[in-house]
């Protein structure tokens, strides 16, 4: 499950400090798209020595070309990395379909194909997908705009248990005011599992600090099936996410445990909660 990469974006904004090179604005002709053809001039070149860095785990090289706000968003090329190492996301191959133009800089849309492992099946996939990177000129030089992800993430995969019912905690993903967990509720056991992970669902961490559960109808930050309740039959699984509210956070290790609550077990004489610990970095 790769959300951030797979959301469609809006839009990629470019505010640049003034142009490099003596950018043109877009003009004819265009592709059937209605993007401009590539130039293969500094901006493409710039692009290309960012895509190719992330296809050799250069992860240093990579971050050093991103714009300053990126660079303050990750705060260092460790965290750039991890939001790729948590899904196993390697870059196999890209091509440069077009691009869009003005005096500011560039957006070029790139056909990424890239293996990652897909948490619902612990199963490596393969993707290809049409993804916006806006090449921009800051300070006299140029620099990579990647929009959408977050700035730090990591692949726990921390288990618990309680009455044959199992929570996996595969991933969590920071953003600036909420951590993304993602969860696998499994059913171990004969008889049906309702999970209602809407009900009492909280997140803590080890300095005692109690982050809610974002209790919304904006889909892109509740699962809508685990809001609705999910009812697994016998060895039945779901995978999805939980997003709970934070304050921004700092970049120091943390240890987490994760509350799913309730699950209620058919004929059962009260519901269960589980609590998972896990480290968050």
């Amino acid at each position: 499950m790769i959300r951030w990469f797979c959301a469609a974006f809006a839009a990629v904004v470019l505010l640049a400090a003034g142009p490099v090179n003596g950018t043109p604005p877009a003009t004819k002709p265009t592709l059937a798209s209605g993007l401009l053809p590539v130039k293969h001039d500094a901006f493409t070149a710039t692009l290309e020595r960012f895509l190719k860095a992330m296809e050799a785990n250069r992860w240093d090289q990579a971050y050093a070309l991103l714009n300053s706000d990126a660079k303050r968003y990750y705060r260092n090329a460790k965290n750039f990395q991890s939001i790729y190492a948590a899904d196993q996301f390697v870059v196999r191959d890209y091509k440069l379909l077009g691009m869009r133009a003005d005096r500011s800089g560039r957006v070029y849309f790139v056909r990424e194909t890239a293996n990652y492992l897909d948490h619902a099946h612990d199963t490596t996939l393969t993707i290809s997908v049409n993804i916006p990177i806006g090449v921009l000129a800051e300070a006299g030089q140029l620099r990579i705009k990647d929009p959408g992800h977050p700035w730090k993430a990591a692949a726990p995969n921390a288990v618990a248990s309680s009455a044959d019912v199992r929570v996996t905690v595969k991933k969590i993903s920071y953003y600036p005011r909420r951590v993304e967990v993602v969860v696998t509720i499994a059913n171990l056991g004969d008889g049906f599992v309702t999970a209602l992970p809407y009900g009492k669902s909280i997140l803590r961490d080890d300095a005692g600090h109690v982050y809610p559960l974002i209790d919304t109808r904006d889909w892109t930050l509740t699962d809508k099936q685990l809001f609705e309740g999910i009812r697994l039959p016998a060895n039945g699984q779901y995978t999805g996410f939980l997003s709970f509210e934070t304050p921004p956070l700092g970049d120091a290790p943390r240890t987490y445990t994760m509350t799913v609550a309730p699950l209620i077990r058919d004929g059962a004489d009260a519901p269960i909660s589980i609590d998972v610990p896990f480290a968050g970095n």
